[in-house]
């Protein structure tokens, strides 16, 4: 098929200019923020070019997947890293199902001091090491931003990470978006709450205290009917996610996200102090993958709740085993930055 010989033949380049580029701009000093700025800028050249079509993949129509009144036209979906115009265009153009966009906190923060992302080995493998820190335009500008027809106009979900420093904080920065979003006259927007970020006062996450947790989903339930979904860490323990799918259980158009990106402390991947301000961050990449099919497994026969399944896929197989296995949707994040491209090499394959 002549659209596969297309994303094979762009993948192939992407991969080389993408490796050229971080060669000449990452390396001296060590800092793959660098390289990611400038690939950004270069995209958003590319998405404002007639370039653009290039990227432009039709989606197999027998594909499609559902959570709740919610319609994917592909099963494969964005973890939510990043909000940048440009890069969601790019993916949904390629052929991705929904978009999310990274997490929104109530006020502004430049995030953690960089350098805070790097390229390394874990276990043999290529990963992604990063320890960002939220970065933010606050919950206002999002908003601003947010009614976006190059967005819409593909017609497919989409979802906004919410996060925050206290519980109060996720409400109100749930509540100023879900305002806006009633005042809007597309309605496919789903919400995913990100529990597993240790990004509060007290050092501490919603999932460390599961009665806030619950009472603050109810609260969200109590003044909105868009599909929620709760993302927990790989890092969390079966009894943990056991006592989430609990709640979960109990309140309405819920889901849950599996997972997120895993701690690492830096040295155990052969970071200095110099290559990665902070003692550790989020490693994603393949080595996530086999504790994201297992946890998969532990939901899917205990629980009839939706699951996203986001962690390691890389590859068809990876998809094919998470939806046979009880996953709804496929959270993908490193993939979209390593190799785009795949994404329509996977719905083709998906629709056989």
């Amino acid at each position: 098929m002549l659209s596969n010989i297309r994303a094979r033949a762009l993948s192939l380049q992407f991969k080389s200019i993408r490796r050229f580029v971080i060669l000449i701009l990452s390396r001296i000093p060590r800092d793959l923020e660098r390289a990611i700025i400038f690939g950004d800028a270069l995209n958003h050249l590319l998405m404002i070019s007639p370039l653009k079509y290039l990227f432009k993949f039709s989606i197999p129509p027998n594909i499609k997947a559902t959570l709740y009144d919610l319609q994917f036209e592909s099963p494969l979906i964005s973890a939510s890293f990043k909000d940048d115009v440009s890069s969601l265009l790019q993916w949904q153009l390629v052929g991705i199902g929904g978009i999310t966009y990274k997490t929104v906190l109530k006020s502004p923060s430049e995030g953690n001091l960089r350098p805070r992302i790097q390229e390394v080995n874990y276990k043999g493998d290529y990963a992604i090491l990063n320890s960002l820190g939220l970065p933010t335009k606050g919950v206002r500008k999002f908003i601003a931003s947010l009614d976006n027809k190059k967005m819409t106009d593909f017609n497919r979900p989409i979802g906004i990470s919410i996060g925050g420093n206290s519980p109060e904080e996720y409400f109100v920065v749930f509540k100023e978006i879900d305002d806006h979003l009633n005042s809007l006259d597309y309605k496919q927007f789903f919400y995913e709450i990100n529990i597993s970020c240790p990004n509060t006062d007290d050092g501490k996450c919603l999932s460390d205290d599961l009665n806030n947790l619950k009472e603050l989903l109810l609260k969200f339930r109590s003044i909105s009917s868009r599909v929620i979904v709760v993302k927990v860490s790989p890092d969390s323990s079966d009894n943990d996610i056991i006592k989430i799918c609990n709640i979960l259980a109990e309140i309405s158009k819920t889901a849950i996200n599996i997972g997120n990106s895993k701690y690492v402390k830096a040295d155990e991947v052969g970071l200095s102090s110099k290559s990665f301000s902070k003692e550790g961050g989020g490693l994603s990449g393949k080595n996530l993958y086999d504790n994201t099919l297992r946890m998969v497994q532990l939901v899917s026969s205990k629980y009839d709740i939706p699951i996203i399944a986001t962690g390691g896929i890389s590859s068809y197989e990876n998809v094919r085993e998470l939806l046979d296995n009880g996953a709804s949707l496929i959270g993908v994040a490193t993939l979209l930055v390593t190799d785009p491209f795949q994404i329509p090499l996977i719905n083709q394959k998906l629709s056989k």
